[in-house]
């Protein structure tokens, strides 16, 4: 069989006083790719086609390098597109191509590499003047595209399986937010027998973590961890990564983190029961389980003002306050902030619950109660 190699260059703003990151995640990733239970579960990022478990075992490595914004963005000196033409080369008949990938506008850059085997025939990039010739526009090879739909929805979950990681062991306290949406960017290539590109745009990398070099030795102790309940539905994931997906944060992100801290109770526990375990089972002391359940009192009363009473919030507005309450001026931008990192601890402890209890119920979520309590008190 053909090596192939498929890259996919998005746009991040991730900032590091470091110019370059590279991870090797091959063996992390073949953790959870050998579960047969992983191609079964429903949850899974941006799933444009299914693939199976023979699709899968063809891959030879899984690499990601993170070109992040250090002192100034990308986009001052069209570095990213620089980038791009070191990677596959120039292809000047096809430039118009890599223009439509929009990366000229970057901040930063992460290129997602996958090197793996496979009979393919790459479809026909099209010059600009044949991009309206009908024949030739509809002259695909299914197999490849078949493929290239797979790759594309594996690499997208593969993604969010490494983020988790980056915001479980980077849990920036603070960090700026555009405004404003950002514009869509993204390019995706293949070589092997021949060589493709097309634009493919997606915003997964977008959100604003700050890496440092110091963290690295945990990230690493982090990843196989994930990976061991990577194949499992766990639907906190899902709604924790929907929360942190882009650099344009809105209330409906602050919401997906209302969500996720939910999702870690059963439907009939109180309001009162989650502000009570997810503080003791985060806090190093009384001072700061105070300080948690100050929070979700103020982050309960934005959801449901929200979700029942119907009001509009902007994050840069600020937080309501009864009449009995110091009536000091409160940002719901801190309080997503806050509950980012709480939701953050809460992930962690659930899968290192998970991980030691080999039969959890239910086998696929993480959850907590009154008994994770005791079992902080007493180990």
């Amino acid at each position: 069989m053909q090596k192939h190699i498929f890259r996919w260059f998005l746009p991040t703003s991730m900032r590091s006083r470091t110019s370059k990151f590279e991870f090797d995640i091959t063996n992390d990733c073949k953790i959870f790719l050998s579960q047969p239970d992983y191609y079964q579960k429903k949850v899974k990022f941006d799933t444009q086609h299914s693939y199976d478990q023979a699709f899968a075992s063809l891959i030879d490595r899984i690499s990601i390098v993170i070109h992040p914004f250090t002192s100034a963005p990308m986009s001052n000196t069209h570095e990213a597109n620089t980038l791009v033409i070191q990677e596959i080369g120039p292809f000047k008949e096809f430039e118009h191509i890599i223009h439509r990938g929009n990366l000229r506008l970057a901040k930063g850059l992460a290129v997602i590499t996958v090197e793996f085997q496979g009979d393919y025939t790459y479809t026909e990039n099209l010059r600009t003047s044949e991009e309206t010739d009908i024949e030739k526009m509809m002259n695909w090879d299914m197999d490849f595209e078949d493929m290239r739909r797979k790759m594309i929805s594996l690499v997208s979950d593969i993604c969010s399986f490494f983020l988790l990681g980056l915001h479980i062991t980077y849990p920036t306290h603070n960090n700026s937010h555009e405004s404003f949406k950002p514009q869509s960017s993204g390019l995706l290539s293949f070589s092997g027998n021949g060589e493709y590109i097309m634009d493919e745009h997606s915003d997964i990398f977008s959100y604003p973590l700050l890496i440092e070099e110091d963290r690295l030795p945990a990230l690493t102790a982090v990843l196989p961890q994930i990976a061991q309940v990577w194949h499992k539905n766990i639907w906190s994931f899902y709604r924790f990564l929907k929360g942190v997906r882009s650099d344009y944060i809105t209330i409906d992100n602050f919401l997906d983190l209302m969500f996720t801290l939910e999702s870690f109770y059963d439907n009939n526990t109180s309001t009162e029961i989650m502000k009570l375990v997810s503080s003791v089972i985060v806090a190093e002391n009384k001072a700061d389980a105070k300080k948690i359940q100050e929070l979700l009192n103020y982050c309960f009363r934005v959801r449901n003002e929200v979700a029942h009473g119907g009001t509009n919030y902007r994050l840069y507005d600020y937080v309501p306050k009864k009449q009995s309450e110091p009536q000091d001026k409160l940002l719901i931008i801190k309080l997503y902030w806050g509950l980012k990192n709480l939701n953050i601890q809460l992930i962690y402890h659930g899968i290192l619950k998970i991980l030691n209890d080999k039969n959890p119920t239910p086998a696929s979520s993480i959850r907590f109660g009154i008994s994770d309590i005791s079992d902080k008190c007493f180990i």
